[in-house]
């Protein structure tokens, strides 16, 4: 009894395989037809990839993955002769294809039981693998034009994978030649557009190796860093940038540079951003902008009003029109009195107090006085110039010009 029992289990397993060997098989005939149906052909196909019978068979996603690359191939014989079709669908039956064909190989290859490989369907998966490759540039372009950003990363990102697959290692494929390095520089960019910063990371690493459109790369790949509130590598980025770059490093487009500084300023390290704006102005003495941060990290860091007022007066030589440069100077020289101020009034004698104020506090409010109102010419509605020239004016017993200013505020209130 048990005997005929286990053999009717047999038979009945048996009849389970072949019955869905008969929809690999109907669906493989229905691929190779002139004028497939192709939703035929998958739903027979997709049961066999459900079964636990023939879902784990080579050819099963053989099959499958024929089945999809005849698809594709229908629609691009199509548009060779300017009929219409619906790309997106075609692009996606490639990438079907080429993702069941990595399967079907994979089991292909797969040792017998005596630990040997006889594969039945590679040589054909590795041709059609090879002949397809250059679709994926095409369907990453369409994608990235649909704003379908990540599919046009997975895209490009086969591209350059297909000559790296150990069956493929003997096809005549070179992936180092130019079109590698585009391509991987615009799956970086797509991997950017995401808006998924490590992703975007990833890509735009691999992308700076090729030293194609450089500026580009740095450029996100900062940002991308900066979204991630990674100062470290932002940081060390930059300071790549700025070295490999040299002069263009200082290109206003990308700013490489003037981003360094600030990140070093931000993150208080001032003897470094010194150091790389002192840098700057050695390659290029005229940027006005950089002597005058140059000359506040001077006064504000290091104390130094010397070097502070000399960096800006080189400031106004290169920029004669800088209000901001005209303001950070007044400022020194009116942080100056009030400092001077603040300590008179300590003092107990009347005339060593009046002797202080007309020689230092007073002098200096005159000093900072052209400076204020060169700075207020250029710029009237700047709050911060009116406020000190009032301060000034009151100091100085300019009674004509206080009421002036105090005008000119309160009409801009």
């Amino acid at each position: 009894m048990k005997k005929v029992l286990l053999t009717a289990g047999i038979c009945l397993f048996a009849g389970s395989v072949f019955a869905q060997m008969k929809n690999v098989n109907a669906a493989f005939n229905e691929a190779k037809m002139p004028k497939p149906n192709f939703g035929e052909a998958r739903k027979s196909i997709n049961e066999a990839l459900k079964n636990p019978d023939t879902k784990d068979l080579a050819k099963t996603w053989y099959v499958a993955g024929f089945i999809e690359n005849k698809s594709f191939e229908s629609d691009y014989n199509k548009t060779l002769i300017k009929q219409s079709v619906n790309e997106k669908n075609m692009y996606n039956a490639l990438l079907d294809s080429y993702e069941k064909y990595l399967v079907a190989a994979k089991l292909d290859t797969m040792p017998n039981e005596k630990g040997k490989v006889k594969s039945k369907y590679l040589k054909d998966i590795k041709n059609t693998i090879k002949n397809n490759q250059p679709h994926f540039w095409s369907a990453g372009a369409y994608f990235y034009n649909e704003k379908d950003y990540k599919k046009a990363y997975k895209m490009w990102e086969i591209y350059q994978d297909i000559p790296k697959l150990n069956f493929m290692a003997k096809e005549t494929l070179n992936a180092t030649d130019s079109s590698y390095m585009q391509i991987r520089y615009y799956a970086a960019l797509a991997a950017f557009q995401t808006k998924d910063n490590k992703l975007a990371i990833k890509a735009l690493n691999e992308a700076k190796k090729d030293n194609y459109e450089i500026q580009d790369i740095y450029y996100y790949l900062v940002y991308a860093y900066s979204q991630e509130k990674d100062t470290v590598n932002q940081f060390n980025t930059l300071k790549e940038a700025v070295e490999v770059l040299g002069e263009k490093a200082n290109d206003p487009k990308y700013q490489f540079m003037s981003q360094l500084i600030n990140l070093c300023i931000y993150t208080g390290k001032g003897d470094d951003a010194i150091a790389y704006l002192k840098k700057a102005l050695e390659a290029d003495p005229n940027i006005a902008e950089y002597w005058k941060v140059l000359a506040v990290l001077y006064y504000e860091n290091k104390k130094d009003e010397a070097n502070a007022v000399q960096c800006l007066e080189k400031a106004i030589s290169v920029k004669p029109d800088y209000a901001e440069a005209y303001g950070e100077m007044g400022r020194i020289y009116f942080n100056k009195a009030v400092t001077a101020s603040n300590e008179a009034s300590l003092i107990k004698n009347d005339a060593e107090y009046q002797k202080v104020r007309d020689e230092v506090v007073l002098v200096a409010y005159k000093k900072a006085l052209p400076y204020y109102e060169k700075a207020h010419s250029m710029k009237p509605d700047e709050n911060e110039y009116m406020i000190a020239l009032r301060g000034i004016y009151y100091n100085l017993g300019d009674e004509a010009n206080l009421k002036k200013i105090e005008a000119e505020m309160n009409a801009s209130e």
